[in-house]
């Protein structure tokens, strides 16, 4: 069998030197099975256990060979830790924070060993220790036809939003997947299988003499049947392709389990408990009785179907007739084509706690908070925000003040349509859930959750009294956490810094006063100078007011910078862009009028000047 075991470790100052420690070290948790991770080769000097080993340092690609040593305290204070690291450390500048992965890579009785140094804020570890390990790949034995790639159990882990059941949605593309999710009111049978009421049609009969006679009618009776949920369905299309594949390679079976700390899987799993137990060769080390109920319909379903293989499944349980148990329904065992994979959000954590003896029978593979690359930005009156500044925004508070991972927002946290992130979504989402169930019971004190008075902000603030979203309010949250729009070039697309690897966009954090209101991002400046003027003009109709923008020369800087509702609609009627590239405004006469928002670098100081000397008493100064 060839699996890995991971170690992840945040470094705490004492590690990495900061407590006035001479020596820089790795801590191991108490539950480090050093035989395991390291096989036989340790060795007892005095009351210390040591292993010597060599690890190949793929921090910075390639791979580097370097010698490590693992100490064991046995008989004092059972202390486990990698000694001696001052030189690696030096070498890729190892800070407080900064996380270190070591993997033990096993195939059969061989171990290699591979280490890797992650910056601060690069990946997530929670909790602050990891340790667990993953199947990759069981020999194939042409006897059993074992055909085990990945883990048969495992369940990914990780904050909200980190991309979990994508991730089984992408290692299982092209596979049979059936799905469950479970919840406080799953149990035994809606998971496995129970009675359920039936409708039959059954003919009418007559009795005539001492005979019933067919009448030709027809009515409906209620009957009840055994019907087959999630598992039995998985269980016994998993057999059944064991059937199929006469003595070859069956096809994979993936059961997939939502959420599944959402319900008590004690009481869901029942004695099913025993099934997650798997062999070498991926079967049930311990197959289960059936009751008489499911025994009838596994008999049932499992009729016609014969398994050519059935000697060399046999020959796992000492020649025990396995295979006949199975197809006539007197027991249960897992054959080894069903995975059952499987979702856990740690923020739910606390609904069904999942005891130790049940996490044991999972590989755990534990899902990070990371950018994931896809370039999401929040839309606000048509400004950009950066989604994932805003996550390592706001994921910094959450640590700061719960001290925890449960409450952090992954990428995938919201749902995009193009890449962007809707205001509305991000306010009946995002902001929602912060206010609900991030900060209602965990206050901080950090300004953006704060009113002028130092209170919580309400969450109804961020609604007009008509229930639609005050984007204003939504802007000052997210400067409050410093994340700012990206600035758009002159002919209004965003652009783009190529100053670092990851292309960053870059900000526009200048601010503006019109009027005496301040603190205007570039977007919220113009439709105040905009709005001044109408509000200055309310006899004006719409013909007017375009004529009398238009005639400010900024045609050479800004297309169509005022449009009627025509001159809009014309323009737009064959664009495939949403966003249309203007703000509607609404005249007290009903008319509908638009102003662009082709600001840029290039020609926002030209708006300035041609509006401060239009003799409109209008007054805009740029404050940064």
């Amino acid at each position: 069998m060839r699996k890995s075991i991971f170690f992840y470790k945040e470094l705490t100052p004492a590690e990495v030197g900061k407590t006035g420690t001479h020596e820089v070290y790795v801590r191991l948790p108490n539950n480090f099975d050093y035989k395991s991770f390291f096989g036989d080769s340790a060795v007892q000097n005095g009351s210390v256990m040591e292993v010597n080993f060599t690890a190949q340092d793929i921090t910075i690609g390639g791979e580097k060979s370097t010698p490590l040593r693992f100490v064991y305290f046995k008989n004092s204070n059972q202390e486990k830790r990698i000694p001696s690291l001052g030189p690696l450390f030096k070498s890729h500048n190892v800070q407080e924070g900064d996380i270190v992965c070591l993997e033990s890579r096993i195939d059969g009785t061989s171990h290699s060993y591979y280490l890797c140094f992650y910056k601060k804020g690069e990946i997530q570890v929670n909790p602050a220790a990891v340790y667990f390990s993953k199947i990759e790949k069981d020999p194939t034995n042409a006897s059993h036809n074992s055909n085990i790639e990945q883990s048969l159990q495992q369940i990914f882990y990780g904050a909200p939003g980190t991309g979990k059941s994508h991730i089984i949605k992408e290692q299982t593309k092209g596979e049979d997947v059936i799905r469950t999710t479970f919840h406080p009111d799953t149990d035994y049978s809606t998971f496995v299988g129970t009675y359920k009421p039936t409708t039959e049609f059954a003919p009418v009969l007559a009795i005539i003499g001492d005979k019933a006679v067919e009448t030709g009618r027809e009515e409906k009776r209620i009957s009840y049947e055994f019907v087959c949920q999630a598992f039995l369905q998985a269980y016994i299309t998993a057999w059944k392709k064991v059937a199929e594949a006469k003595g070859d390679v069956p096809k994979k079976q993936f059961l997939v389990i939502e959420e599944i700390n959402r319900g008590n899987c004690a009481q869901i799993f029942g004695d099913l408990f025993q099934l997650l137990d798997r062999n070498d060769f991926g079967y049930s080390d311990y197959p289960i009785k059936t009751d008489a109920d499911m025994q009838k319909q596994l008999k049932r379903l499992f009729e016609e179907v014969e398994i050519e293989n059935a000697e060399s499944i046999n020959a796992l349980f000492d020649d025990r007739d396995i295979v006949k148990e199975v197809l006539s329904g007197e027991v249960l065992l897992l054959p080894n084509n069903l995975y059952i994979w499987a979702t856990m959000n740690t923020s739910d954590q606390s609904l069904f706690p999942i005891d130790s003896a049940f996490k044991r029978r999972w590989d755990w593979v534990y899902m990070p908070i990371a950018d994931a690359k896809k370039n999401y930005v929040i839309e606000i009156d048509n400004d950009q925000y950066d989604w994932w500044s805003f996550l390592e925004a706001i994921n910094d508070i959450i640590e700061r003040t719960t001290h925890s991972e449960d409450k952090k927002l992954g990428y995938f946290f919201a749902k995009a349509k193009d890449g962007r992130i809707s205001v509305e979504t991000f306010v009946s989402k995002v902001i929602f859930y912060l206010w609900n169930d991030v900060f209602k019971d965990n206050e901080t004190n950090h300004k953006a959750f704060k009113d002028n008075d130092g209170e919580l902000l309400a969450f109804r603030k961020f609604f007009h009294h008509d229930g639609t979203v005050d984007t204003n309010m939504v802007i000052k949250f997210l400067q409050d956490l410093e994340v700012y729009p990206f600035e758009t070039s002159d002919d209004g697309t965003t652009a783009v810094s190529y100053t670092t690897p990851n292309t960053k966009r870059q900000r526009d954090k200048s601010r503006y006063r019109v009027n005496g209101t301040d603190n205007l991002n570039k977007a919220q400046m113009t439709r105040e100078a905009f709005r001044l003027y109408i509000e200055d003009h309310p006899d004006a109709d719409a013909q007017t007011i375009a004529q009398a923008w238009n005639g400010l020369g900024l045609k050479d800087y800004v297309q169509h910078l005022v449009e009627t509702e025509a001159d809009f609609n014309d323009r737009t009627k064959d664009s495939t862009d949403n966003n249309k590239r203007a703000t509607e405004f609404e005249l007290s006469n009903g008319e509908k009028i638009y102003l662009s928002t082709q600001f840029g670098i290039g020609n926002i100081g030209k708006f300035m000047d041609a509006v401060n000397n239009a003799g409109w008493n209008i007054k805009i100064e740029n404050q940064a």
